[in-house]
């Protein structure tokens, strides 16, 4: 079990309930600052800023911050602080699958299919919910096939 800060805690939300994905980098870069720069959390801010990018059309930039992102994660599957990190994987896969080739989308492309940060941990949901005082949303995508 790891401790969560307060600061992961917003970073949850903003991703899950707030689809801030900007406000997902400013609270992950405090964090990724304060915890000695973990390479778990510069996946999760890149993968955030990777989402950031998708709203904004910037596919290019959105493709660049997925890899990097997904090369900082995949060492933490199939779950790290409570995160589901290879189902993360598999649902930013599979996002980024779907887009259409190219360096870049239609100007206002609009917010990109769900993607969610899926807590596994009992006692980050308890924190989650103290918080924030609602529920995070469930079952928003498949499970992520047995990689095994």
């Amino acid at each position: 079990m790891h401790e969560y800060p307060d600061r992961f805690l917003d970073f949850i939300n903003s991703f899950n309930i707030e689809r801030n994905f900007y406000g997902c980098h400013e609270y992950g870069e405090e964090l990724w600052l304060e915890h000695g720069r973990p390479a778990f959390l510069k996946g999760l801010i890149q993968t955030a800023v990777s989402l950031y990018h998708l709203e904004g059309a910037n596919l290019s930039g959105a493709r660049k911050l997925w890899r990097t992102a997904r090369a900082y994660l995949s060492p933490y599957q199939p779950v790290h602080m409570g995160i589901d990190v290879r189902r993360l994987i598999h649902d930013m896969d599979r996002l980024h699958a779907g887009l259409p080739d190219g360096g870049s989308g239609e100007p206002g492309g609009g917010p990109p299919p769900p993607v969610y940060l899926h807590v596994v941990d009992p006692v980050l949901e308890e924190r989650l919910r103290r918080r924030f005082g609602r529920p995070l949303p469930e079952g928003k995508s498949e499970p992520a096939p047995d990689q095994t």
